[in-house]
C-alpha cells in the first residue's frame, strides 16, 4: 500500500512539472518574439508641430481608395528589434458609427482561426523611423496599415485583443504604396509594458521629422500569419 501511494505521488509530481514547463513555454513564446514580431505601443500626448493632410488610402476589406484626412501623429508603435517604428494618424473624416465586420485571424501557432468583430478604421499607421544617434537600424519597413477597433471581447495568448492593423494601399502626391503578397496583419493586445519608449522622441515619416511626447506604453503588436473578412 506505502508503495502504490509513493507510485501515485511520483507519478503526480512528474505531471505537475509538466504542467509547469508548458505554462513556462507560452510565457517563452509570448516574450521571447521573433524579430519585427514584437512592438510596443504608445499613445503621443503631444506634438509640436502637428499634421493635417489629405491622403487616398485603401480599404482593407475591398480595397476602394477614398481621399482621408489624417491628423497627427496621435499614435506610435516602436520594433523592440530596429529603428523601425510606425507613425499613427487619425482620420479625421472616418465614419462617426461603426459597422460591424467581422474577420478570422489566424497565429503562427494556430491552426483554427479566432473570430473578431470589428469597427470602422480609425487610425493609419505609416513607415518611419526612430531619429537617434548614428545611421538606422533595421531595414526599411513599406508597409502602411489601417488600425480597427474590436468591438467585441475576444482573446489570444491569454490577452485581449483591442485592436487590428491590416496592409492598405496609400497615395500621396507621387507616393505610391500597396500592400505585398507577404504583407501581415496585427493584432494589439493590452497588458504588457516594453521599455522601448522614451517621453519625448524625434521620428520621420512620410510627412517629415516630429518631435514628439508619449506616455509609457501598455499595450504591444503581434504578428498574425494570416487574416479575411466574412460576411
Amino acid at each position: 500500500m506505502q508503495r502504490k501511494t509513493t507510485s501515485s505521488v511520483k507519478v503526480w509530481m512528474i505531471v505537475r512539472g509538466l504542467f509547469v514547463i508548458a505554462a513556462l513555454l507560452g510565457v517563452i513564446e509570448l516574450q521571447g518574439a521573433p524579430p519585427e514580431g514584437t512592438h510596443a505601443f504608445a499613445e503621443v500626448q503631444s506634438v509640436e508641430k502637428p499634421v493635417e493632410h489629405a491622403v487616398l488610402l485603401g480599404n482593407a476589406q475591398n480595397g476602394r481608395l477614398r481621399k482621408k484626412i489624417l491628423t497627427g501623429p496621435t499614435k506610435l508603435v516602436v520594433s523592440v528589434v530596429s529603428d523601425n517604428c510606425l507613425v499613427g494618424y487619425s482620420i479625421a473624416n472616418a465614419e462617426d458609427v461603426d459597422k460591424k465586420q467581422y474577420v478570422s485571424v489566424w497565429t503562427a501557432k494556430e491552426s483554427n482561426p479566432i473570430k473578431v468583430v470589428v469597427g470602422e478604421a480609425r487610425v493609419v499607421l505609416l513607415p518611419g523611423k526612430v531619429l537617434k544617434d548614428g545611421p538606422p537600424q533595421g531595414q526599411d519597413q513599406t508597409e502602411v496599415y489601417e488600425v480597427r477597433d474590436v468591438i467585441e471581447d475576444v482573446s489570444i495568448y491569454g490577452k485581449k485583443i483591442i485592436k487590428i492593423g491590416l496592409p492598405v494601399e496609400y497615395r500621396h502626391h507621387f507616393e505610391k504604396i500597396a500592400p505585398a503578397p507577404n504583407s501581415k496583419a496585427y493584432v494589439f493586445l493590452e497588458e504588457k509594458i516594453i521599455e522601448h519608449v522614451t517621453p519625448q522622441m524625434s521620428i520621420v515619416d512620410d510627412f517629415g521629422v516630429h518631435r514628439i511626447t508619449c506616455k509609457p506604453p501598455k499595450k504591444f503588436m503581434r504578428i498574425l500569419s494570416k487574416y479575411e473578412f466574412h460576411n
